[in-house]
């Protein structure tokens, strides 16, 4: 982990030697394929990091092991599954004019560099410290959604039910409200919005609120004040000043009563999984995360 912070933190530095897999690379491309260009398929001084997967496959290894200066051609073969219908699975060829490889240089762990990241003795031991528990709190977080998830799809596979189009098309104003906040809108724009872009999201969390409330009015939940407190300071802990967040949130009833929210959902799952047959299945931090972005 501590190597992912000086790669995030690295600088650039050109390099005279042949591009490898972990370099950055400026290069002019033209793609053909049976000897036409196609759209989209042309660059100039375009800056690819190697080791991404932004490329189509065998792109990055035709580039690795020339230096700039160089002119190539690679074959590729587009992939099935690929966006453009009139390129997939289809034989391409590429004109590629390496004009710059560059090398990452990592800064060292200085006691300047650690405390970048609010670790104020500036000591390795520190900044493992802080990395173990940011990484401790992000997992506690996936975990919880990820159960969280497959919960509501179980619950949602194992009762059919009808929902009201009165509920559906109240939800569908909602997303088309958010949908509008998101990308800079007005309410007027918003309600112009195609009612097919968000019909089946907007029926499935209806149906997962119906169920839930259904879970929590036969269980009599109410949300409890102590996983209320938890959530808060877990949340509040990720930031400088937890104290100041904490009590922030205490002085808002909006905000305390999304997490009240939050906590209820939390405790309706749990009820769920009680009569649930459950299994453990052991993963990496790594692949748990991934699922997650």
């Amino acid at each position: 982990m501590l190597d992912t912070l000086r790669k995030q933190q690295a600088t650039w530095k050109e390099k005279d030697g042949a591009a490898d897999a972990e370099d950055r690379v400026t290069i002019d491309f033209t793609g053909s394929v049976d000897g036409e260009e196609f759209e989209g398929g042309k660059a100039t001084d375009f800056v690819l990091a190697m080791g991404q997967g932004r490329m189509i496959p065998g792109f990055e290894d035709g580039v690795k092991g020339h230096k700039a200066g160089e002119e190539f051609t690679i074959d590729v073969t587009f992939p099935e599954e690929y966006h453009a219908e009139n390129l997939k699975g289809k034989a391409a060829k590429f004109v590629i004019n390496l004009k710059k490889v560059e090398e990452r240089e990592l800064p060292e762990l200085t006691e300047e560099f650690i405390k970048r990241f609010g670790v104020e003795d500036g000591s390795v031991a520190g900044l493992r410290a802080e990395v173990r528990k940011n990484m401790e709190r992000e997992l506690k977080g996936a975990v919880r959604n990820r159960v969280k998830s497959q919960a509501i799809e179980g619950l949602v596979k194992a009762n059919d039910i009808d929902v009201p189009a009165a509920l559906i098309d109240s939800e569908i104003d909602v997303l088309r409200r958010q949908a509008a906040q998101r990308f800079g809108g007005n309410e007027k724009q918003a309600l112009e919005l195609p009612r097919e872009l968000f019909e089946e999201q907007a029926k499935r969390r209806v149906v997962v609120g119906l169920l839930l409330g259904e879970v929590i009015r036969t269980n009599e939940l109410k949300a409890d004040e102590e996983r209320v407190k938890g959530l808060i300071e877990e949340m509040a802990s990720a930031y400088e000043d937890p104290k100041e967040v904490i009590e922030f949130y205490s002085k808002n009833k909006e905000l305390m009563d999304n997490m009240r929210n939050v906590a209820l959902e939390e405790q309706a799952v749990e009820a769920v999984l009680a009569k649930a047959k459950v299994s453990e299945k052991a993963t990496s931090f790594n692949e748990l995360m991934n699922q997650q972005a």
